[in-house]
């Protein structure tokens, strides 16, 4: 770990020493894991921040000298309206070596006053520069893993003062980076993640219903500013019925963090694009008998009746108010 404190861009860039040992690691590894999302940028191939990483990686250069010319570049790149703040570098390893993480953090600091025994007796004291537990407190951050030398493109890059995901123009400039995944893009993501969430828990859905779970959780989250994780799972527990149920509650936020992981959408906040969830998906429905059904979502409960049956099954009823556009046998298919 080694940090630099930032901020007036034309002040004399002060190179500091690597930390011999890294204090209180469950606290900084905390703060990282409070912003740590999923990658929805990407690395350009020149990118001066990717090459630096890939060769503190490869031992071409220190950490401690990599990650000085660092935060050297985003001194740089600090713009005199941006508020001061320590930015720091990790290198993260687990347990295997050529597969690390390196964390880029500029973090607020600030005065704070704290209370100490003085001989006995309660006292103040004035701490200059002071790192809170809070995950605002972090004004950006970035997650670059690299994998044999090589940085992955996907970067998970987090900007406090810009509407997520986007970033501040001299944050991305520094880093080298573009969106590599639209709002419509994670929109329709999103959508199938919430689906499959349904499916998933059918058996606790109001009359096992996915259909009509589907469509609440879609319009839930259709009104929402902003999409994130807790949008998510406030829509599925909706849809749900709200149950009181702890141990169902449980089930579908761990279903939905589970799901969101899997499809790169963990911590990821985003504008929703209302038009992907203003499209009326159709419903296929398939009986044991061999009764198939083919019809618009939008139809459900406004032509398309579905109904329980008592003791088990669904009755389906189908209204229309003009003549059938086609009824006609079809011939079974000829069987080897």
């Amino acid at each position: 770990m080694i940090l630099h404190v930032v901020g007036d861009p034309d002040a004399e860039f002060k190179e500091q020493p690597e930390f011999e040992v890294v204090e209180h690691s469950e606290f900084f590894l905390a703060r990282l894991q409070d912003v740590d999302v999923a990658p929805v940028h990407e690395f350009a191939e020149a990118s001066e921040t990717k090459q630096l990483i890939e060769s503190i990686a490869k031992g071409d250069i220190a950490f401690e000298k990599g990650a000085q010319r660092l935060s050297r570049l985003f001194a740089k790149q600090h713009r005199g309206n941006s508020s001061d703040g320590a930015f720091f570098v990790f290198e993260l390893v687990g347990g295997v070596e050529d597969d690390r993480v390196y964390a880029l953090a500029k973090y607020d600091y600030s005065q704070a006053i704290e209370r100490f025994d003085n001989h006995g007796k309660s006292g103040l004291r004035q701490i200059v520069q002071a790192f809170i537990a809070d995950r605002k407190a972090i004004q950006k951050s970035c997650f670059i893993r690299v994998v044999d030398g090589v940085a992955r493109l996907g970067v998970s890059a987090r900007d406090r003062t810009k509407q997520a995901p986007d970033l501040t123009e001299y944050f991305a400039g520094f880093l080298d980076v573009s969106r590599s995944r639209s709002d419509n893009e994670l929109t329709k993501a999103l959508d199938a993640a919430v689906l499959k969430v349904l499916k998933d828990c059918k058996d606790v859905l109001p009359n096992k219903n996915v259909t009509a779970a589907y469509r609440i959780a879609r319009e839930a989250l259709r009104q929402r500013d902003n999409l994130d994780n807790e949008a998510v799972v406030e829509a599925v527990l909706v849809a749900a019925g709200s149950p009181e149920d702890e141990h169902i509650r449980t089930r579908l936020d761990k279903t939905v963090r589970r799901v969101l992981k899997t499809n790169k959408l963990d911590g990821v906040n985003f504008k929703p694009d209302r038009t992907v969830f203003a499209v009326s998906k159709r419903q296929k429905v398939q009986t044991a008998e061999g009764v198939n059904l083919d019809y618009p979502g939008s139809l459900e409960n406004n032509g398309v009746t579905r109904q329980a049956i008592a003791g088990g099954g669904t009755r389906f009823i189908i209204e229309t108010a003009k003549d059938l556009v086609l009824d006609v046998p079809i011939a079974e298919k000829v069987r080897a």
